[in-house]
């Protein structure tokens, strides 16, 4: 029988997700709702008492905890969508903007993109520093297939690689995406892939196949973004590499080289080009004031000829 509270039919959703090997979605909402669990106790929530109040209340709480603005966003957009989700089940009222009074935006708190000198630099080896060469070469990896997510890599498969072709599904959208591997990605793949015969993957992040792959995986990454923080501090700038750098600095970077918004989107796999318009890191001072320079040159010295 379909219960008509949000706690129980979120956890339905949530061992949904797990039963359709998407961990990384169930975690989030797994969050989500432990969240909730804290501000109401032990107490059940009818999808009735959902109002733009209670709404208000809870993200005033998560406020109280400390939760960054980009945080509680993901609450909120995790919750509309379940909210959402049982509005199509017939199990809570159809409101109109119900979610319009709480942050559900993003806000670009960091810079993330690197700088096109970092990335040459980036090139140069580091032979006397194996697992953070190894990590350096992982970065320039991710940029040059299209900022592929950390998470798409690791659960590349070797039969996803088709001559110079990769072709892959977006375990965080199911987006499929065709990627025409260039020569310097492609020698960079040579000496990453995996050296065992029996793995699937193309890649030794998940070392043994259909035993916990997710946590193997949230290994890798947490070993990469240690060695990323080492290889950054060899820099000895204000540089902060991470497996979204690569990521964000392809968007950004197809931006500054004026390629359509809606090209990048495609190209990144988003929903939208809404989603891409948060990865792009704004101009720096210098180029808007090279910009005003180009433009009153453009205005005034042309009319004094």
């Amino acid at each position: 029988m379909k219960k008509k509270n949000l706690m129980d039919f979120m956890k339905r959703i949530i061992a949904g997700f797990v039963r359709e090997g998407r961990p990384g979605t169930a975690h989030v909402y797994q969050s989500t709702y432990n969240r909730i669990a804290d501000f109401i106790g032990n107490n059940q929530l009818a999808f009735d008492e959902i109002t733009p109040t209670w709404l208000k209340a809870f993200q005033n709480y998560l406020l109280s905890r400390q939760l960054k603005w980009n945080s509680i966003s993901t609450y909120m957009r995790m919750l509309r969508a379940i909210y959402f989700r049982a509005v199509d089940e017939g199990l809570a009222p159809a409101r109109f903007r119900l979610f319009h009074g709480v942050y559900t935006g993003t806000r670009v708190t960091v810079k993330r993109a690197i700088d096109i000198q970092v990335l040459r630099q980036l090139q140069k080896p580091l032979p006397e520093h194996n697992h953070i060469d190894k990590a350096r070469m992982i970065f320039l990896l991710l940029f040059m297939l299209r900022g592929i997510p950390f998470v798409d890599i690791a659960f590349l498969r070797r039969c996803d690689l088709e001559g110079n072709i990769i072709t892959y599904r977006r375990r965080k959208t199911g987006i499929w995406l065709t990627v025409r591997v260039e020569p310097k990605a492609m020698k960079l793949i040579q000496a990453l892939k995996s050296r065992d015969p029996d793995s699937p993957y193309l890649f030794p992040f998940i070392k043994h196949s259909g035993k916990d792959e997710y946590s193997q995986y949230q290994h890798s990454l947490r070993k990469f973004n240690r060695n990323l923080k080492i290889l950054s501090a060899m820099f000895g700038k204000h540089i902060s590499l991470s497996s979204y750098s690569a990521r964000h600095s392809w968007a950004t970077i197809a931006n500054f080289c004026n390629y359509q918004q809606e090209l990048i989107s495609n190209a990144m796999g988003h929903s939208s080009v809404k989603v891409t318009e948060t990865y792009f890191q704004h101009h720096s001072d210098d180029r808007i004031h090279e910009m005003n320079r180009g433009l009153l040159s453009h205005v005034f010295t042309k009319a004094q000829k």
